[in-house]
Formats: C-alpha cells, structure tokens, sequence
C-alpha cells in the first residue's frame, strides 16, 4: 500500500488509543454528546471519520466500519445483511483482473501492482462480506435468536432469516463460478491463478454450507413455532381459570340458615387450590406426605428368567402352493380389460368348466361368484376405478337392502 504514509497510520492509531474510553462510551452506550468537555476530541474523531453526527444534534455515534469492526472482534450479534449483489461483484472483480492483464501485457508494473491489489481487497471483501453473514445466520440458529426475548419476536426473526438465506441461496445458485477460469485464459502470474482459484474453491465450498443454515432454519423454526403453540395455549388455559375459578364462595354464607351453628361463628376459612409452603403449620404434614410417599417406591424385584434350550431344525424346502381359482379370476379380469365388453362371471364359468374339470379343479357357481366378489374387494383404488362389477340377482324377501346374487358382470369403466 505505497500510496499511504506511515506517519498517517500511526497518527490514527494514536487517536484510536487516546480516545479509547471515548470510543468504547459511544459504542456501548450508542452515542456521546459533543457539547462537553470532549468537544474538541469528538470533532478530532469526527474529522478521522471515527465518529458520525447522529440524529439528534449534538450526538456523534461510532461510524459504521468501525462499529462493524468492534461487532466482529466483540463476538457481538450483527446483521447478516451484509452482502451485496454477487453478480456485480463479479463483474466488478472481471474488470479489475481485466485492467490488471491489459497492465502486464503493456510492461506497467506499478499499474499492474495496484490492480492485483485492488484484486485482492474485492476478493478479501466479498468473501468476508459473505463469511460473516453465514457466521451470523449460524450464532442466530445456535443462540436461538438470542437477541430478542419473546418466542413471537423469535418467530419473526427466524422467518426473516431463512427468507433471507433462500434468496441469497437463489441469487449464488445462478452464478457459475467455473466461468472464473476463463479470467486465467492468458500467460497469467502465478499471483493472479492462486487468488482466483482460491476464490472459486470458496465459493464451491460455501453452497453447502449455505444449505445446512438453511435446512437448521427450517427446523429451529419448527421447533419456535411449536413453541410459541403451546405457549399460547399456555396462556389461553390460565386465562380461562381466571375467569373461571373453581370454587366461589358467597360472602353471605355464614347467614345461611341451613349452616350449623358451629361453622356460623367460625373464622372464614381460606380455600386455595394450592398448598401454601411458606406456611410453618404445614411443614410437618408435608413432611409425612412426602416420607409415605417415599416408602411407596418399592424397588422392583428381579426375577430369574426361566431357561429353555431352543431345538434348531434342518431346513426344508416347501413347495409353493397358489390357489388356483384366484389365478381364474384374474384372468376374468385380464378378459374384461382386453376385450373392452362385459364378461360375465357364470358364463365364463361354463365356459372354463370343461377345461378346469381335466385339470381335477372343481368349484360350484355359488362359491365362484362369492370368490369373484371377494376378489374385487381386494383390488386397489386405481384398479377399481378402472374396473366395475354389476351383481344380478333379486332382493330378499322380509329383508329390507339385503339381495341375493347368483351372477355378477364384470366391465370396464
């Protein structure tokens, strides 16, 4: 950094370390007043771009890279709305390495000397810019959202947030940073290559990150929404006891005549549905309770297991058994799908009976029609959309919505 002076850095610092109890009173307590004794160091701060003018006059807070450097060593909570658009800062860095290649080319060395410079500040500050953003988003999650007290406050920040990490996430997504190498497409310094890939190398590797933030957003939300539920839930039970106690006792009652005439001249008694244990008359008869209640836990005894000894068999290959009645109403089904017309059970009965009969198979109507319905009830949603069945037959006799089937015809919706 040849264009700055020694004398000119060591002089702020000087003010920086002079003025620090002036400093750390306008960032803690938000702003100073510059019309006392410290007029005159707050306007020396104020010429050094240390302090700004606040709102009200007269009031000078803590300017904004100074403030944002002391929230980073301090560990304190910032904003994570930090990062500006990533396109134009890629074409901002695409410019910059572009003078920088046009430099060299030409034999400008001091040019080319501030260019990589000014190369290494955008590439520095777009990765801290987007670092610190990611390390606050994650404090937020891990503290969850500490900064604010109410699980409401909570809520809000946490939705804020991940609605701000999924746009930030859409806006990296569209960036190609393989398209960077293209800024090395020349006889480059070394330099130039080693910054340029490191700062693809980051970028490869904050995606991710940026996704586990925001898969951890998704659930911390969950979780603060539960929360804040059952919280109002909470409140909206106790308001109801409030409104509606248990037990409201007439302040007339003692003028009851059905009262005996003991508890008529007897002190008020005091009804609480709670136990009062600042109270030292009861300290003795909690004591008894919580003793029986002690005695009440009984270990439980352990008991031998018994022991059997387990008789291993040799395996056996069984042979697999298919009813072969369902197989036929499948292929009633098949026949109705295929032949697109309506098939009837008892006719496709008849019509198979000879051929079941030389394969020793043997089913009366009744049961073949009852297994064809049985079927059908056993097919899925979308296979009974597409196929419907009609049963034939006539009502019951002294049964009201009782039928009797002898045939059911099965069709294609």
């Amino acid at each position: 950094m040849a264009g700055y002076d020694t004398n000119d850095v060591a002089e702020l610092l000087r003010q920086l370390g002079a003025n620090a109890q002036l400093l750390a009173e306008a960032y803690v307590f938000g702003s100073v007043q510059g019309d006392g004794s410290d007029g005159r160091k707050i306007a020396a701060l104020h010429k050094k771009s240390l302090l700004r003018p606040d709102d009200e006059p007269g009031d000078y807070r803590v300017s904004a890279e100074l403030k944002r450097m002391l929230n980073r060593l301090m560990r304190k909570q910032s904003s994570y709305r930090q990062l500006t658009d990533m396109g134009k800062v890629i074409d901002v860095l695409e410019d910059t390495v572009n003078d920088y290649r046009l430099s060299v080319i030409a034999d400008q060395h001091d040019d080319a000397e501030y260019y990589l410079d000014q190369l290494d500040e955008l590439l520095y500050e777009a990765k801290e810019n987007l670092n610190i953003s990611l390390d606050s988003m994650h404090h937020a999650i891990s503290s969850q959202f500490g900064f604010v007290s109410t699980i409401s406050a909570k809520v809000r920040e946490n939705e804020r947030a991940l609605a701000y990490a999924q746009k930030l996430l859409t806006e990296l997504q569209q960036i190609d940073p393989e398209t960077c190498y293209e800024w090395m497409n020349w006889a480059c310094p070394i330099e130039l290559a080693r910054k340029i890939s490191g700062f693809i190398y980051w970028f490869n590797q904050t995606l991710p990150r940026l996704r586990y933030i925001i898969d951890s957003m998704r659930l911390s939300l969950f979780k603060l929404r539960r929360d804040e539920k059952q919280a109002s839930l909470l409140r909206n039970m106790a308001r109801y006891l409030n409104k509606h106690p248990e037990f409201e006792i007439n302040e007339a009652i003692f003028e009851d005549k059905a009262l005996p005439e003991k508890l008529c001249f007897a002190a008020p008694m005091l009804l609480k549905t709670y136990i009062d244990v600042t109270e030292t008359a009861h300290e003795q008869s909690l004591v008894e309770i919580v003793q029986s209640l002690r005695k009440l836990n009984v270990p439980t005894r352990v008991e031998n297991r018994d022991v059997a000894s387990v008789e291993i068999l040799d395996t056996v290959s069984i042979t697999f058994n298919y009813d072969y009645f369902e197989e036929q109403t499948e292929r009633l089904f098949e026949l109705a799908i295929t032949s697109g017309q309506a098939v009837s059970a008892v006719n496709f009965w008849q019509d198979a009976l000879q051929g079941w009969h030389d394969q020793q198979q043997h089913i009366d109507p009744t049961s073949w029609v009852e297994l064809v319905f049985s079927s059908y009830c056993k097919l899925t949603n979308a296979q009974q959309k597409l196929i419907d069945i009609q049963p034939k037959g006539q009502q019951l006799v002294g049964i009201s919505h009782n039928w009797s089937y002898s045939d059911i015809v099965v069709k294609v919706n």
